[in-house]
């Protein structure tokens, strides 16, 4: 059904835009389900038609997303689903991805490109994973779990209240660098993992992190939302990091207005889960708001980064800030009932029908140029599930839990 059907006056709630959601979502694990397992190994990175692409390797911030998805999955009751995550685990603790020797798993096995590095941003992701699997009580969840907490923990710098980047193989040589993305998401992860265990360490880091992160934006002037994504090894912001590299994938130049809206819909997790910090709620507002000023296009759309005064650098839109803006304009009409959150909501979810969906094969458009049309300067084909599936989920949660937390209770 055509969202356009739903009425407006409570869209987010509305019975008809709920099918169309569980309708869609089940679309998405159409296109990953058949070939994202690689027998013998762990996830496949997927092609624009949902083929493997066996050059890219098995890459673990993707298949620890995999997991992720299809343990909610399986907890909302798709066939197969628990078997693609029961794969993940096996993986993830028996296979060649995890290091038996120093711990911690490797970012990519097999493929064109393997590293040795232990890198913040994928171990973040098995925790996520590993607290998904454990709350749909998938056989050896809570193993992973465990383990994936223990590795985190070699990377948490109390002192800075934030992770380290990323280390060699045997964890003795910490590269410089600091970055926001791998923190964003340790503190997705800390979240995932405080709802399924319930120690409260986990919820005061991930409070820390933001804190380190996002609290600038509570301000709410002089363009106080453009968060920094790069730091040194003491946390000095490094503003014209890769500058003449502004398409990098991970560590871009300038400050991007995606991160805004995840920032904003986990300051809004924390503030449901009990944190009563007013900056929390004031902060979210104007890293959506601010979004929404410096870097949506007349013809819809998010550019991917901005310079420090607001001006696009790289002007392409990508799938993920349309998703996790959702999650942030339903969190927002949620904890404040303001019209104009559920008006952005309808708008970003008729963006991605109109230009990011892909009707045809299957799945979003990773990535779109000016013009609204498919294009790939930065990611190739389709590998990723995470952001779209979890857009689906945000018009059904309550303030107070997050995805994995309230799939277990539609049980």
């Amino acid at each position: 059904m055509s969202q356009s059907t739903a009425n407006q006056s409570s869209w987010l709630d509305a019975a008809e835009h709920h099918a169309w959601l569980a309708q869609h979502r089940e679309s998405l694990l159409d296109f990953y389900q058949p070939e994202v397992v690689l027998p013998g190994a762990g996830f496949a990175y997927l092609d624009s038609t949902g083929r493997p692409l066996p050059q890219m390797g098995s890459q673990l911030w993707l298949g620890a997303r995999m997991l992720h998805c299809f343990s909610i999955a399986a907890l909302l009751g798709r066939s197969g689903a628990e078997d693609v995550a029961r794969h993940g685990i096996d993986f993830y603790l028996h296979g060649p991805g995890r290091d038996a020797e120093y711990g911690g798993w490797f970012p990519v096995v097999g493929g064109d490109a393997p590293s040795p590095r232990k890198e913040l941003y994928g171990q973040a992701h098995i925790l996520l994973g590993a607290s998904s699997a454990t709350a749909a009580g998938i056989p050896g969840g809570a193993e992973l779990l465990t383990a994936a907490l223990e590795v985190t923990d070699r990377f948490w710098v109390d002192g800075d209240g934030a992770g380290v980047e990323a280390f060699d193989r045997e964890f003795r040589d910490a590269e410089h660098y600091r970055g926001q993305n791998a923190n964003m998401h340790l503190t997705e992860a800390y979240l995932a993992a405080y709802e399924v265990t319930g120690h409260e360490y986990l919820l005061e880091r991930a409070l820390r992190i933001a804190h380190r992160i996002a609290d600038r934006a509570a301000a709410g002037q002089d363009g106080a939302w453009r968060l920094p994504e790069h730091f040194d090894a003491s946390w000095r912001e490094l503003p014209e990091h890769n500058h003449d590299e502004p398409r990098h994938p991970f560590r871009p130049y300038g400050s991007q207005p995606g991160h805004w809206l995840e920032w904003a819909k986990l300051l809004l997790q924390i503030r449901g889960l009990g944190v009563g910090e007013p900056w929390l709620l004031d902060a979210a507002r104007h890293l959506f708001d601010g979004a929404f000023r410096d870097a949506w296009a007349s013809n819809g759309g998010f550019c991917y980064t901005v310079d420090w005064d607001g001006t696009p650098v790289v002007p392409e839109r990508f799938f993920w800030e349309i998703a996790e803006g959702i999650g942030a304009a339903a969190g927002l009409f949620r904890a404040t009932g303001e019209q104009r959150y559920e008006d952005a909501y309808r708008r970003l979810w008729t963006y991605a029908e109109e230009h990011v969906i892909d009707h045809a094969d299957g799945s979003w458009w990773h990535e779109l140029d000016v013009n609204n049309r498919p294009v790939v300067h930065t990611w190739e084909g389709k590998p990723d599930l995470y952001h779209a599936y979890q857009a689906t989920c945000y018009a059904l949660l309550p303030e107070n839990r997050g995805i994995a937390a309230w799939a277990r209770e539609q049980r």
